[in-house]
């Protein structure tokens, strides 16, 4: 998975790279080195985004709101 691709996941999600980063358990400035393909996007990353991807539109979106509400490294 590229940076552009992350890009266009949260876009597609109406996310903000913050938002990203909370909804998939990272730190802004990992994400910010993903989305500007300074470090290598992990395979871990690349299937959650995958894995979020495969979800009805709305059972995604319930999961992206809950996790959200959580506190940062709360599951």
């Amino acid at each position: 998975m590229t940076g552009e691709e992350l890009k266009q996941a949260l876009n597609a999600w109406q996310l903000n790279a913050a938002q990203g980063a909370k909804l998939l358990c990272l730190h802004t400035s990992k994400m910010s080195e993903y989305l500007e393909d300074v470090t290598r996007i992990p395979c871990a990353v690349a299937f959650s985004i995958e894995a979020l991807q495969l979800l009805d539109d709305e059972v995604r979106q319930q999961l992206i709101e809950k996790r959200l509400k959580r506190h940062a490294h709360q599951m």
